[in-house]
């Protein structure tokens, strides 16, 4: 009895000094806590993420059962080795509460969080090297299992939480976008109201709200968004309203709807409307290599259905050209893959400028297209050479077909025009081309590698039955002249401009026609032969017959040789040398006419080309113009067979006289 006595007493004693060795414990960590807790983050919390982690300031801990009160002041977190800020991360005060018995259960519910003054800098040097890859996410993929993890509700519990002043800078290397953004508040509340009954809707009163201003590529930056309650974030089953504003420049992007699991946003149902000068701007918010395109206006429904967001059945104008379609952007590598459909019924040719390196020009441009349109156009040089843009060419894949049904184009007989543009690691195809003009069509295929800093780039181009016709409708020449040409254009060259591809460029250009007729005062024009052409400009114009035109060139190192110029006609014989130098966009040409009958009014001058491809000179030939004292008066009957010239261009070339006429030519 007495032994058992002594056995309790032991484990009374046992037991009390147990409660007497928590309650010292407990008390030394109430009382040390702070310090203790303190050196755990900074050391445990550094070495998890291999930066320096500080607590500068004051470090306060107010223990309750209920809710216990932490107060952190200077927080640093140093940025990576060999990036321009010294510090990653910087808070100036962390208030928050957190309820320490949910701990027990595995839980992590916090009550009110507030940031003061944060400073956040994600920096990414190129595809793979980045400020923001920490050990602790490489080797444990915390952030692949946070973005998979099926049980929302080990997303953390937040009561509210409030951002007063932050900054935010994001530099991308690779797409060369820079954000510097002001975030003038955010703000968040739970509702347990609405998250109870499943309300996909704003609450004014418990929304979580963003505001921030700031510049992003040197422009005017603003965000403002508002979206459900915190609550709704936790529940995968609940669709989480949203409503978003981006501004970006003259760029304006306007989302309102719900998404699917918010946290993973696995679905999206919204509208989206996009407006700006330029859909090339777009590139820094998609990472979509467009054009420079004019001022446009699109509407349509924002989809995603798990790694895929669709852009459905939008419609809108670029310029003075409507468009309409879908597409789609795969996210699931991490180059990204752009799918699209695109339709225009009428497209003003004036809106596809931005496709060879041109400012728009419509009416509709924005006023600084304009003025760049109007700078090229009072400039001497013909060629556009704006460069590529080839980070961007590199940035994503895509596959996007453009259709349009009819196309505008003053002075152009087009009719309509198929591409799909397919770019894939780097290398865009523009293959099938297809073009409808002149009745007739011109397809082929351009490639372009864009992985080298100087692009290689290829062109091949067939011309089919053209109708020479086309060229001179609503002119006093379209009822006398008709017929159809065809050839091809097989080039190749370096750089990133059209300028420069041609300027380099090595192939051959070969354009033959066969049969029909043409104005035949434009032949007596060129012919000088006063005693026909005269009449014809007083009275009514006829036509003569084509036996065949032949212009063929050799193209190297960026300069045209005609190896063969010719067009043969029942009332004269037409023949040339023509060298054109792409690089300094020089021509010098002489055009010989030989009249068929015995006019004794025929001059015979040679005709001259000479100077700046975009404005030769025509005049004739130096050596015989002193012979004819009537050389001032009929030089100006040269310009329309100037302006003919560039039509006559290759077809069958099946019938014998033509094939006789190259043979002879070429001799």
């Amino acid at each position: 009895m007495f032994s058992e006595s002594i056995r309790h007493h032991k484990i009374l004693t046992i037991i009390s000094a147990i409660f007497l060795t928590l309650a010292i414990v407990i008390a030394g960590l109430l009382i040390f806590s702070e310090p203790i807790i303190k050196s755990l983050t900074e050391s445990k919390g550094g070495k998890k993420l291999g930066r320096e982690l500080v607590i500068q300031g004051d470090f306060k801990i107010h223990w309750h059962w209920g809710y216990t009160q932490v107060h952190a002041s200077k927080i640093r977190l140093s940025n990576a080795v060999g990036y321009r800020e010294p510090d990653m991360v910087t808070i100036e005060n962390l208030d928050f509460s957190f309820r320490p018995l949910k701990l027990l259960t595995g839980t992590l519910e916090f009550g009110d969080i507030t940031f003061d003054k944060p400073y956040l800098v994600l920096d990414k040097k190129s595809a793979t090297e980045n400020n923001w890859n920490f050990p602790i996410f490489s080797n444990a993929n915390v952030v692949t299992e946070a973005a998979t993890a099926d049980d929302r509700h080990d997303f953390p519990v937040f009561k509210s939480l409030t951002l007063k002043a932050g900054h935010f800078i994001y530099r991308d290397a690779v797409k060369g976008m820079n954000l510097d953004l002001k975030l003038d508040s955010v703000n968040g509340q739970s509702d347990d109201a609405n998250s109870k009954q499943g309300k996909a809707v704003v609450d004014p009163k418990n929304a979580f709200t963003i505001v921030g201003t700031g510049t992003m590529q040197g422009q005017k930056f603003s965000v403002d968004a508002s979206g459900g309650a915190l609550d709704t974030l936790r529940d995968s089953t609940k669709e989480y309203p949203l409503k978003l504003k981006i501004v970006m420049g003259d760029t304006k992007v306007l989302v309102d709807g719900t998404f699917k699991d918010p946290i993973k946003i696995s679905g999206v149902n919204a509208s989206l409307n996009i407006s700006g000068h330029s859909m090339a701007d777009l590139f820094y918010l998609t990472a979509i290599p467009l054009p420079i395109t004019p001022p446009y206006v699109l509407n349509g429904r924002l989809t995603k259905n798990a790694n895929v967001w669709g852009y459905e059945n939008f419609k809108g104008k670029v310029g003075g050209s409507d468009l309409a379609g879908n597409l789609s952007y795969d996210t699931s590598s991490e180059r990204g893959f752009l799918k699209a459909n695109l339709v225009s019924n009428l497209m003003d040719s004036k809106d596809l400028g931005g496709f060879i390196g041109l400012s728009p020009s419509g009416e509709n441009a924005a006023p600084e297209q304009k003025q760049a349109a109007a700078e090229k156009k009072a400039s001497p040089k013909l060629i556009p050479d704006v460069p590529l843009k080839l980070e961007r060419l590199r940035a994503t894949d895509l596959d996007v077909t453009l259709k349009a049904a009819k196309i505008v184009a003053p002075g152009l007989p087009f009719k309509g025009m198929e591409v799909r543009f397919d770019l894939k690691d780097g290398v865009l195809k523009l293959n099938p081309l297809k073009v409808v003009l002149a009745d007739g069509t011109v397809d082929g295929k351009i490639e372009i590698d864009a992985n080298k800093d100087v692009p290689p780039m290829k062109m091949n181009l067939g011309l089919h039955k053209l109708s020479l016709g086309q060229f001179f409708v609503n002119t006093r020449f379209e009822k006398t002249t008709e017929g159809f040409f065809g050839g091809q254009v097989n080039l190749a060259g370096t750089g990133s401009s059209l300028a420069d591809v041609l300027a380099t460029s090595n192939g051959g250009i070969t354009i033959i026609m066969s049969g029909g007729k043409i104005s035949l005062l434009l032949i007596e024009a060129s012919d000088l032969d006063l005693a026909q052409a005269l009449p014809l400009f007083l009275g009514k114009d006829k036509s003569t017959k084509i036996r065949c035109g032949v212009t063929d060139f050799d193209v190297k190192d960026g300069v045209l040789t005609s190896k063969v110029v010719v067009l043969d006609t029942k009332d004269s014989l037409l023949v040339g040398n023509v060298n054109i130098n792409m690089k300094h966009e020089l021509i010098s040409a002489k055009l010989d006419a030989k009249p068929k009958d015995s006019s004794i009014f025929s001059a015979q001058i040679p005709i001259t080309l000479s100077g700046q491809l975009k404005s030769p000179s025509v005049g004739l030939d130096s050596k015989k113009i002193g012979k004819k004292g009537a050389a001032a008066v009929i030089a100006g009957l040269l310009a329309p067979f100037a302006a003919i010239i560039p039509f006559i261009e290759i077809g069958d070339a099946k019938n014998a006289d033509c094939r006789a006429l190259i043979s002879n030519a070429g001799k």
